[in-house]
Formats: structure tokens, C-alpha cells, sequence
């Protein structure tokens, strides 16, 4: 099952590719609008539940294709074990952190004037490390190690409001960079929950 989750997600975007490809190369004949996007996904690492916030700021071309750049981080509290020779860490552990940069680009398969479907895809590049406190109670934290991510998932939106959105979706996150240095299997299914704002809007019904 699990090999199977990331392999359907894999083919999805490539299901009538030449007409994705079509309706995205009109799009950018469009006049894109600005968008920002707030997120948690819900996920796993190591069979641990946990949340990862983002930040998506980016460009939407007629509400087919949206592209752009997110900032996302962990969000939960982890803690390791954790040993360094030579020092004291206190409570011998030390607590996880990730953070990592992901341009993203999202089609729009289904629309309609009050929701709409979309296979978001992004590829995430970033640092994972521990954070702990040695003996004179001092913020340190352990060499990072580099990491990177591919994400694809299925979403939903929906208008509430003139400018406000809400969605969800969901996807699964696999990790192909960092995997054989860390203890922590990060690579896992996730399901995601989202507020938009609609910049592009606002700015037009002002100016």
C-alpha cells in the first residue's frame, strides 16, 4: 500500500497530458494575479503524527495554473534522543526541526464558479537538525543535514467569502534526499488543510 499511494499520485498529473498541457500554456497568455496561501498538512514521521505549516506566495494565471515559492517547517514538537561527546546535553535529547523552500505549480482540472479541484506538485529543498540546550543552558543545535521532497497531492477549494478560501487535500511526501543519514523515516501519506487569500482580487476591486 504504501508503495502503491506514491505511485498513483506519480501517474495522476500525466493522465491527459496533452491537454494539461494545453490549458496551462493558455493560462500564461493570461494576466496572472497575486496569491498567498497558509497551510498545515498532516502527516507522519517515524509513525509519529505531526503538523507542517507553509507559506505559498505566488502567481495564479486564470485559475488554471498556479505557480510559485512556499516556506514550510515543522510545527510539532519532536524530541530524540540525543548523545554528543565531549558536552552535556541536557535531558540527553534534543528536538527535531525541519525547514525547507518548495516552488510549486498546481493545474486546475475541474472548475466551477464556487470550488474547484487541483493536482498541486511541489519539490521541497531544505535542512533537517536537532536543537538542544547544553549545560549552561545555551540554545545549540546539531550539523544539519541537506534534504529534499517531492509532494504531489489532490485538493479542493472552496469561496467563503469574496477574497477568503478554504480547501484541503491529500498527498503524500517522499523524500529522496537525506533518507540514508537520518533516523527518522519522513517519507509518508499526508492530508492538508488551507486558507487563501485572494491578493489578486483585492488589488483589482482597489485600484
Amino acid at each position: 500500500m504504501k508503495i502503491l499511494i506514491p505511485i498513483i499520485f506519480v501517474l495522476i498529473p500525466f493522465n491527459g497530458i496533452t491537454q494539461l498541457l494545453d490549458d496551462m500554456k493558455q493560462s500564461f497568455e493570461s494576466k496572472p494575479k497575486v496569491m498567498l496561501k497558509l497551510g498545515t498538512r498532516n502527516s507522519f514521521i517515524s509513525n509519529r503524527f505531526v503538523k507542517i505549516r507553509d507559506v505559498q506566495i505566488g502567481f495564479n494565471y486564470k485559475n488554471i495554473t498556479k505557480i510559485g515559492l512556499g516556506y514550510n517547517w515543522l510545527a510539532t514538537d519532536v524530541f530524540r534522543p540525543l548523545v554528543i561527546e565531549g558536552q552535556i546535553v541536557q535531558e540527553n535529547k534534543g528536538e527535531l526541526k525541519m525547514r525547507y523552500l518548495a516552488p510549486f505549480v498546481e493545474y486546475t482540472f475541474l472548475k466551477r464558479k464556487k470550488y474547484s479541484c487541483g493536482i498541486p506538485v511541489q519539490v521541497g529543498f531544505g535542512k533537517t537538525f536537532l536543537e538542544y540546550r547544553n549545560e549552561s543552558n545555551e540554545l545549540k543545535k546539531t550539523n544539519s543535514i541537506s534534504i529534499a521532497f517531492y509532494e504531489p497531492a489532490i485538493t479542493f477549494e472552496y469561496i467563503v467569502l469574496k477574497y477568503i478560501g478554504i480547501g484541503g487535500g491529500i498527498g503524500f511526501r517522499l523524500m529522496f534526499i537525506g533518507n540514508r543519514r537520518l533516523n527518522d523515516n519522513f517519507t509518508a501519506p499526508f492530508y492538508l488543510l488551507r486558507a487563501k487569500i485572494y491578493f489578486g482580487d483585492v488589488l483589482k476591486d482597489i485600484l
